[in-house]
């Protein structure tokens, strides 16, 4: 379902399925439900916004007994440093707007023909952003120097709770010096921005990663080409290669349970895509115009969360902008 097709043709082929949500640290969530007065008991009943925002914010006050410096890691806004923002964050609102607005085809496919935006759940998320920046370990104003190795530094020294990324981040985390989260105690939580139905909602899954064979080289070369991608992923040796050396979810059958990677985000991408009763997001930041766009979009919002721009300024750079871009 995630290759790149046109009507009967297939011409990419995933090779990796990655997935991102809020990771969380549970040692700290345990020790915040052991407090007298915690609001929830465990994270099963954190299942929508309104019940992150209060556990995050009852977390904030009592960040001293939690031993931590805020709940949430920075939010990188220095330059470059702002995926997480303009697009991975993004990803959400403009989804369900897409999802509103389809009628026939994919929701990606929606997106991709969208000239304009509504920009219809902005204020969804304006709920989380604004949950990000206030319940955390830096201060508004110094954000914007503030990279994503900083971000997940924090996580790995148990400096906050929670941060959002993807199950990539999992070597980031295994490398920082000092590092004393332990494996069992990285989970995924989805990203809940108070979409009405978000109880069933699960953590972002899709891909941006494609193998395709060059059509205008030789038979020979394209006929070797097809042999290796087919050693890759469907002999012992190859299949050890993708998941213990490379670290890809791959999405294909010729993978036993015990051939998947074993790092604790990536199994935890893994539980989420699995359970029955949750509904994935799929990725669909793939259809937004270019980089200008999320560039623009991220210097607004560094300007909205210094105080020198209006939440209502940033939906209309983010819809002026989507429409010049396209067109």
């Amino acid at each position: 379902t995630m290759a790149i097709t046109s009507e009967e043709g297939v011409y990419g082929i995933p090779y990796a399925v990655e997935g991102y949500g809020i990771i969380y640290n549970d040692a700290i969530m345990q020790k915040y439900f052991a407090l007298d007065g915690a609001k929830v008991k465990s994270m099963d009943e954190i299942n929508n916004f309104n019940k992150l925002k209060e556990v995050a914010d009852d977390m904030q006050s009592k960040k001293d007994e939690l031993g931590i410096k805020g709940v949430f890691a920075s939010t990188s806004m220095s330059s470059g440093n702002a995926w997480r923002w303009e697009t991975h964050l993004a990803n959400l609102p403009l989804y369900y707007e897409f999802k509103d607005n389809t009628t026939t085809g994919t929701v990606l496919e929606t997106g991709l023909e969208a000239n304009t935006v509504e920009f219809k759940y902005a204020d969804n998320y304006k709920n989380i952003y604004d949950l990000y920046t206030t319940d955390s370990t830096t201060e508004k104003g110094l954000l914007s120097a503030k990279t994503v190795d900083d971000s997940m530094a924090e996580f790995a020294l148990g400096q906050c709770a929670m941060v959002q990324n993807g199950n990539w981040a999992w070597s980031q985390i295994n490398g920082v010096d000092g590092n004393t989260v332990k494996e069992e105690d990285i989970k995924f939580l989805p990203i809940y921005t108070g979409v009405s139905g978000e109880e069933n909602q699960g953590i972002c899954v899709g891909t941006e990663n494609y193998f395709a064979i060059n059509s205008q080289v030789s038979e020979e070369k394209q006929k070797a080409s097809a042999e290796f991608i087919n050693w890759l992923f469907t002999s012992d040796t190859g299949k050890k290669y993708v998941s213990n050396d490379l670290g890809f979810i791959a999405p294909f059958d010729s993978f036993e349970e015990s051939e998947k990677p074993s790092d604790p985000l990536s199994k935890e991408v893994l539980r989420w895509m699995e359970d029955s009763n949750i509904s994935s997001v799929p990725w669909i930041f793939q259809s937004f115009p270019n980089q200008n766009f999320k560039d623009t979009f991220a210097a607004s919002l560094l300007e909205y969360v210094q105080g020198s721009k209006e939440w209502s300024d940033v939906v209309t750079t983010v819809k002026d902008t989507w429409a010049a871009e396209k067109q």
